[in-house]
């Protein structure tokens, strides 16, 4: 009974998620568009300069009365009414053909971040963990394997030990897991329907540190 007292304590739940994403660069992915089509004619014989960054940047459309580029905002920037289709002024550009749309979106991209020279980094910082939890198991009833995830806050060896209901010791798994969340599949296809406990720990420092514990469900 001290055992499956120490089983069925409570579960930990932790949500751990990061997200990166990179801007799209000038110069490797807007100045060769520019390159490729515009500055032929457009390289600095009068108004709009495709040929740098800095150049585009300070060009002026007359007829718009502004900066051809407003950073932030495609639909007010000269540029992007001219490479769209039925521009405001004028015919489309570039003259000799129209862009592919994959590059007008990838344009108008540019500019709504911001239309930087250099690109920049929305990058959400992935934390340490700062303890060892056990998020749980999914999913949950399952058949025949499901997903134990846990994480810790250092590398370490884990020990995942399933028991029956009356304490048995059915199975043990053990690994090494990285620093964060991981994933672990457990099959259990050998035993019957029914209700089982589960014990994750790790070995740190010599010593048997415990994570969690939790039950679930096989249903055949």
């Amino acid at each position: 009974m001290k055992i499956l007292s120490t089983l069925i304590s409570g579960i930990f739940l932790f949500v751990f998620s990061a997200q990166i994403h990179a801007q799209v660069d000038y110069s490797t992915e807007i100045q060769p568009i520019f390159n490729a089509n515009c500055t032929g004619c457009h390289g600095g014989t009068s108004g709009l300069n495709l040929r740098s960054y800095s150049e585009l940047m300070s060009s002026n459309g007359s007829q718009y009365g502004t900066n051809l580029v407003i950073a932030g905002n495609p639909d007010a920037s000269g540029l992007v009414d001219k490479i769209e289709p039925n521009p405001q002024f004028g015919n489309r550009m570039p003259s000799g053909g129209q862009l592919a749309q994959s590059e007008i979106n990838l344009i108008r991209t540019w500019i709504a971040e911001g239309a930087n020279e250099v690109a920049t980094s929305s990058e959400i910082d992935v934390q340490i963990p700062e303890s060892f939890r056990l998020i749980g198991n999914y999913p949950n009833p399952f058949n025949p394997a499901t997903n134990i995830k846990f994480e810790m806050p250092e590398a370490a060896q884990y020990t995942i030990s399933v028991y029956s209901v009356h304490g048995n010791l059915l199975l043990e798994e053990v690994g090494q897991a990285n620093t964060g969340v991981s994933n672990i599949s457990v099959n259990m296809g050998q035993n019957p329907t029914g209700v089982y406990l589960y014990r994750v720990t790790a070995m740190v420092n010599g010593q048997s540190t415990l994570i969690g514990t939790g039950r679930m469900t096989l249903i055949k």
